[in-house]
């Protein structure tokens, strides 16, 4: 979904690699502002802000590959997800409850599928495991919203299903608790457009408008309804908007771009996860040398990642590449 211009008051580049520069702390003198969250979340914030140590990676480090432009019918993608060397997408709100299977080599959409009993009121996030691809219709940056929808589609079906294709699905309902009422658009803390499976369990990401961190939930799968209490607090600096977790090494990646429209910045996180919560102890910080809206990430094997950007007035839809030290 396209962003709010922010004007001049955003978080800038300079502002984010200012306070991660080389290996730093942050300390609760940059503490970030709690609005909309209770008071034992806001001692949750602090203290995972306390413990945060950040090694900035840079463009020596890392290389950066653009790899294609992405067909029209993916303008809008939103999530990205990876079966048997395949591409898989979804576009966010104004598209219909529809799965795309990417050939990126040539560009085009090589299969479509219908998701049944599935509405697309904005899908925002990807996550799979070995039997399900789950899809995230929780995208919130009006504030309106205070249930949201996971489907989960099995992979059985979709390895099989010729261009054009239905699927079934079932459907997770969600809550988040301590969210009451609606908001202002772009000023909330209850967005959401992340999401990822760690051992067995899903876990979002919200796209905190109002202070820039991101709550970490944790979701059962094939359960619902359920109302998702926040279990670490992590302060990202800007607006979260993929992860995934790559379980072989433990490893989880947070995709975002600060608030700002002009002049913004876009960013990976990367962490460990040790013991089922997330090491702020040893992160890893990249900002990306392209700022577009970028909104999907999947990792390809242990020291690559896929990104994918929708179209924007600043960019077209696109996939690069990130390869690590």
């Amino acid at each position: 979904m396209l962003l709010k211009p922010a004007g001049l008051f955003g978080v800038s580049l300079l502002t984010v690699t200012s306070l991660l520069t080389g290996c730093s702390t942050f300390s609760q003198s940059h503490e970030a502002t709690t609005t909309d969250l209770e008071s034992d979340q806001a001692e949750v914030a602090v203290a995972d802000h306390a413990q945060l140590r950040v090694d900035t990676l840079t463009d020596t480090q890392v290389k950066f590959n653009p790899l294609a432009s992405l067909p029209s019918e993916v303008k809008e993608t939103s999530g990205l997800a990876m079966r048997y060397g395949k591409l898989w997408t979804i576009n966010d709100s104004g598209d219909g409850a529809f799965l795309y299977k990417l050939n990126v080599s040539n560009q085009f959409v090589e299969t479509k599928l219908k998701v049944t009993d599935a509405v697309n009121y904005d899908w925002e996030s990807l996550a799979q495991d070995d039997a399900n691809l789950y899809i995230a219709d929780c995208g919130n940056n009006a504030g309106k919203r205070d249930k949201f929808q996971i489907y989960q589609v099995p992979w059985h079906e979709i390895d099989v299903a010729a261009n054009g294709s239905r699927l079934s699905s079932e459907r997770i309902n969600i809550r988040f608790a301590g969210q009451q009422g609606t908001f202002d658009a772009y000023e909330h803390n209850y967005d959401c457009e992340a999401i990822t499976v760690v051992d067995d369990k899903l876990w979002l990401f919200s796209k905190n408008w109002a202070d820039l961190q991101t709550q970490v939930y944790q979701a059962e799968i094939g359960v619902t309804p359920q109302t998702l209490s926040p279990m670490q607090t992590l302060p990202v600096n800007g607006l979260i908007t993929a992860a995934d977790y790559y379980a072989p090494t433990g490893r989880l990646a947070l995709l975002g771009y600060s608030k700002r429209r002009i002049f913004g910045n876009a960013f990976i996180w990367l962490f460990d996860v040790v013991g089922g919560k997330i090491d702020l102890t040893r992160s890893q910080y990249y900002p990306l040398p392209e700022y577009a809206q970028w909104e999907g990430i999947i990792w390809k094997n242990d020291r690559t990642l896929l990104i994918s950007a929708e179209s924007s007035p600043l960019s077209s839809a696109s996939l690069a590449e990130i390869i690590l030290p």
